[in-house]
C-alpha cells in the first residue's frame, strides 16, 4: 500500500527521505510558512496520509480536515505549540513528536549563548572589527562558582546541567511535573519558581509552551532575578513577556539575555531587542544542527512509517492534549 506525506515548511533530511522511499512513501514538501489558503488547496489535491510539521504558522482543525486520508501529524522536533493537539484528538488523529532527538544540540546552543554573553563576544567582535584593541574596557566574567537555574528538566535541561558542571557551576531546577529521579545527578530540585529566580545567576528556559507557561517570565518574574543575572531562552518565545524583557534589559533589572526563540516567528525587523548591546540572538536554530536535523528526521520518519503501517511507535512520542 502506498502513502503520501507532506512536510510543511521544507523537506526532511536526506536520511529521512530515504526511509520514506524505502517504505514506498511519496514525499512532498512546501516552502517555509506556506499561506493557509495555499496549504488547504494543496492538501485537498494531494490527500496526504501524514503531515510532517516544520515551519508553518499553525496546523489547526481546518488544515487537518483538508485531507480525507490524514492519519497522523508529526512534529519535526519536540515542541508542538504550532499544532492544535486538542483538535487533532477530537478528530481522532494522533500527534507525534521527536522527543529527545535534538536535546544535545539545543543544550549546546544554550551553553554557547551563555558563554557568548559571559565573555561579551558580540561586543568584543564588533570592537576589534572597528579597529579597537583596548583590554582595560573588557568586562568578561567566569562562570565558575555561579548557579544555573533551569526552568524545566527534560532531556535538554539534563544535558545542559551536565555540560556546565565541569565549568564549576552548580545547577538548580524547577519542574513541578517531573519526578525526583528526572533531575539526575547534576541538578538539585527547587520546589518554587520564585526561589529559583531569586537564587540563580543564569536562568535558562526548557519548558514547553502551555497555557500555564505562556508569559511565565513576566515583569514580576524578571524583577525577582538578580541584577547581574542572565536569561537564556531556547524554549518558545511565548514563555517570555517580550515587552517586559526589553524593559528589564534597558533599565538594568537583569544584566543580559541570550535568545533563540521569539513571538512571533519570524520576529519583526524593528524588534527593539536588536538595538540592545546586552542581548545576543539566533533564529531558532538550537535544535537544527546537521546532526540534530538528521536525528530528528530519522525519528520522525520512522515513527510516521510505523504508524501508517500499523507498527509500534514508542509511547513517549505521542503528544496528548494538556
Amino acid at each position: 500500500m502506498s502513502f503520501t506525506v507532506i512536510s510543511l515548511g521544507g523537506p526532511v533530511a536526506p536520511e529521512g527521505e530515504e526511509i520514506f522511499r524505502a517504505a514506498g512513501v511519496t514525499s512532498l514538501a512546501t516552502g517555509p510558512y506556506p499561506a493557509k489558503a495555499d496549504l488547504l488547496a494543496l492538501l485537498a489535491e494531494k490527500k496526504p496520509d501524514a503531515l510532517v510539521v516544520r515551519l508553518v504558522e499553525r496546523v489547526d482543525a481546518d488544515i487537518m480536515k483538508a485531507s480525507p486520508n490524514l492519519r497522523v501529524v508529526a512534529k519535526h522536533g519536540a515542541g508542538t505549540n504550532d499544532i492544535d493537539v486538542a483538535a487533532a484528538a477530537a478528530l481522532g488523529i494522533p500527534v507525534l513528536a521527536a522527543v529527545g532527538a535534538n536535546a544535545h544540540s539545543v543544550a549546546e546552543h544554550a551553553l554557547a549563548l551563555l558563554l557568548a554573553l559571559a565573555k561579551d563576544l558580540r561586543n568584543q567582535d564588533a570592537f576589534v572589527r572597528g579597529g579597537g584593541w583596548e583590554k582595560k574596557v573588557y568586562r568578561g566574567h567566569e562562570l565558575r562558582g555561579r548557579t544555573l537555574g533551569l526552568v524545566g528538566i527534560g532531556a535538554i535541561g539534563r544535558a545542559f546541567a551536565a555540560m556546565v558542571e565541569p565549568l564549576g557551576m552548580k545547577t538548580i531546577a524547577y519542574d513541578p511535573f517531573a519526578p525526583d529521579d528526572a533531575f539526575g545527578p547534576h541538578a538539585t530540585r527547587v520546589d518554587e519558581l520564585d526561589a529559583l529566580l531569586c537564587t540563580a545567576d543564569v536562568v535558562s528556559l526548557h519548558c514547553p509552551l502551555t497555557p500555564t507557561t505562556e508569559k511565565l517570565i513576566d515583569a514580576r518574574a524578571l524583577g525577582l532575578m538578580k541584577k547581574t543575572a542572565v536569561l537564556i531562552n531556547t524554549a518558545r518565545g511565548e514563555v517570555v513577556d517580550e515587552a517586559a524583557l526589553v524593559a528589564a534589559l534597558t533599565d538594568g533589572t537583569i544584566a543580559a539575555a541570550g535568545l533563540d526563540s521569539f513571538a512571533p516567528e519570524p520576529p519583526a525587523v524593528d524588534n527593539p531587542l536588536w538595538a540592545l548591546p546586552n542581548v545576543i540572538v539566533s533564529p531558532h536554530v538550537g535544535g537544527v544542527t546537521e546532526e540534530a536535523r538528521r536525528e530528528v528526521s530519522l525519528m520522525t520518519c520512522r515513527n510516521v512509517v510505523a504508524l501508517l503501517k500499523g507498527e509500534t511507535v514508542p509511547p513517549r512520542c505521542f503528544v496528548r492534549p494538556k
